[in-house]
């Protein structure tokens, strides 16, 4: 009986230091109220703005900055969100990784970082700079439920700084409509990104 305790206990911890959240064990849902998958492509969408999250150049070159598309209606582009455990669902404040997994101009692959701007010594969300991303710790994120909203699927994402033990809010900025660590987060939803076969044979 002490070792079947212990056996359960065991998984407990584990358990305890994957999820860390008391509301972890509910998935993580998309617009149409389906559990995110690990390692599909969504369209991030935030609540407020006429279409959904997309890259753009400031002032060319790379990395690529983060905003909103201006287009009504117009998804964004799609976003590979994935967990390196391995596990078919994402749960809010897991660890995740947010990839624009499609080609673009710094890349076919790019994930998102976060860069501290030194002129304006705000620190923006971008992706494909020329740095390893693969081994950098400003590329970890989490999702989180929004409390404060009375709709259905509505999330905010945070920054995870591993130095700090922390999670910084994500949000547009007011001023120039970039992506980066803000007091006020940008609510958000995730819309499925459909591959050509699912598209083919729905």
């Amino acid at each position: 009986m002490s070792s079947l305790l212990l056996f359960f206990t065991s998984i407990t911890l584990v358990l305890l230091l994957i999820f860390p959240s008391s509301t972890a064990f509910a998935f993580v849902v998309d617009t149409d109220g389906h559990s995110l998958q690990n390692g599909r492509k969504y369209f991030i969408i935030p609540v407020t703005s006429k279409g959904g999250l997309t890259y753009t150049q400031k002032n060319g070159g790379c990395p690529l900055y983060i905003t909103s598309n201006k287009t009504e209606n117009s998804p964004g582009t799609p976003v590979k969100i994935s967990s390196p455990f391995r596990i078919p669902f994402i749960y809010p404040n897991l660890h995740i990784s947010l990839t624009f997994n499609v080609p673009t101009p710094c890349g076919e692959s790019v994930r998102w970082k976060r860069i501290l701007d030194p002129s304006s010594q705000k620190a923006y969300i971008t992706a494909g700079s020329d740095d390893d991303e693969s081994v950098n710790v400003d590329t970890s994120f989490i999702i989180t439920e929004e409390d404060e909203s009375n709709q259905l699927h509505i999330y905010e994402l945070k920054h995870w700084s591993f130095q700090d033990g922390y999670g910084y809010n994500v949000g547009l900025f007011k001023d120039d409509g970039l992506l980066g660590l803000t007091n006020n987060p940008t609510a958000v939803s995730f819309k499925k990104a459909f591959n050509f076969l699912e598209l083919s044979t729905s």
